[in-house]
């Protein structure tokens, strides 16, 4: 009797080894399989049609991965569009790796979630998948070549990476934040600009690149965040682009609103994201010579708070940090070397300042494009139910803004 289990048992692995192997448990062959890596996302040329760009990862030889793109064009739907890739090229789109989605340009002329939904839906996308947009076309910024020989996608979403956010070099967002800003009571959210900088080689050396230059006046601070990638000319043949993802576009209803410059994109982080350095250049005239001191900036804490005050609603911004000096543009002495841990007052003063206009240049701009930058609706609906109806159809447009910002030296 036992004599026969085993061979019942024997012969019913070997079935079920047979059925594996032929695939008959209905299991992707991944030599079919499209990996997609990112999706771009354009306006067709049709009304209401989309161009939908895959990268898929390709691997070769060697076991790196390559791109290659596959773009399907005046598709009614991004689900259309996986379909007929998969109907084209005999590959089975999956988006269980997807990691960004990008958005050309021309698709935040509509609402962005008529696109957007199709990931929401989707069982396979993360929530935590990059979102971005893209100065032109989604397509065209697949076909960058990265300087390190990367996947653009990959290349992209290391500009786009959670140590950039706490730099402040970007406004990183994923899938769920921008839907929990879309469908919250704000109806409002931001992605990062990419932008292709065509003037890098692929054996240049590397630099920093600021997040932006002095005031329009020529004096007051010009911060950089910490962590920045450029690549310089170095004479090298083989041409290669860089992505900046320091400019942020403000939606409201899913529709473009503005666009926030470099500067103002640092100035929202170092007030309301989880940005704890930056790098700060303050432009001073010291005896007729213009100075630069190139401060690093600890943010200690920081707080956007909406209040109503004899029934005016009023946004109070608290930032508290700490500076110190990291370079200047003149010879210093010894002694002044061995103080580089205090900021002169003056300094300090001017980089508060231009900060401020930073800052109120933002609020400025998402209250005109009536996105609710810093959540004041939210604030509204949380702390003063009651007063919701009266203030919320013209809160950003009505409110009333303080600034509290103190950056001090260490003691």
């Amino acid at each position: 009797m036992n004599r026969l289990w085993t061979r019942v048992f024997v012969i019913a692995a070997g079935i079920l080894l047979l059925l594996f192997l032929s695939n008959d448990f209905g299991l992707i062959d991944i030599q079919k399989t499209a990996i997609v890596a990112a999706i771009g996302i354009d306006a067709a040329e049709e009304g209401g049609n989309v161009n939908v760009t895959a990268q898929i990862a390709v691997p070769d030889a060697s076991g790196a991965n390559k791109a290659g793109n596959v773009t399907i064009r005046n598709a009614r739907t991004v689900g259309e569009a996986m379909a007929e890739i998969n109907r084209k090229t005999g590959w089975y789109p999956t988006l269980v790796h997807c990691r960004l989605i990008v958005l050309g340009e021309d698709a935040a002329e509509e609402d962005v979630f008529d696109v957007l939904n199709y990931f929401l839906r989707s069982e396979f996308v993360e929530d935590s998948c990059l979102v971005a947009m893209c100065e032109g076309t989604a397509e065209d910024l697949f076909s960058a070549k990265s300087p390190i020989g990367e996947m653009t996608a990959l290349a992209v979403a290391k500009v786009l990476s959670s140590e950039a956010q706490k730099t402040g070099l970007v406004c990183v967002t994923n899938l769920r934040d921008f839907a929990k800003g879309y469908y919250s009571p704000s109806s409002s959210g931001f992605l990062p600009m990419l932008s292709v900088m065509q003037e890098a080689e692929s054996e240049g050396g590397q630099g920093g690149q600021t997040a932006f230059g002095p005031d329009e006046g020529g004096e007051g601070v010009a911060c950089a965040a910490e962590g920045g990638q450029g690549q310089g000319k170095s004479g090298a043949q083989n041409a290669a682009d860089v992505f900046d993802a320091s400019r942020t576009v403000l939606f409201y209803r899913g529709r473009r609103a503005d666009v926030l410059e470099a500067g103002e994109t640092l100035a929202f982080n170092l007030t309301d994201t989880p940005t704890d350095f930056a790098y700060g250049d303050v432009q001073i005239v010291e005896d007729g010579e213009t100075v630069f001191y190139n401060l690093r900036i600890r943010i200690e804490s920081k707080k956007a708070e909406l209040s109503l005050d004899g029934g005016a609603p009023v946004l109070t911004f608290r930032v508290r940090a700490n500076a110190q000096i990291a370079d200047a543009s003149r010879a210093s002495g010894v002694v002044e070397i061995a103080k580089t841990a205090f900021v002169p007052d003056f300094v300090l003063r001017a980089a508060e300042e231009t900060f401020r206009r930073r800052l109120e240049s933002a609020l400025a701009k998402a209250s005109a494009g009536n996105c609710d930058l810093f959540g004041l609706r939210q604030q509204l609906h949380r702390r003063y139910p009651a007063q919701e109806e009266r203030f919320s159809p013209t809160l950003l447009q009505d409110v009333k803004a303080v600034y509290d910002i103190r950056f001090d030296t260490v003691r």
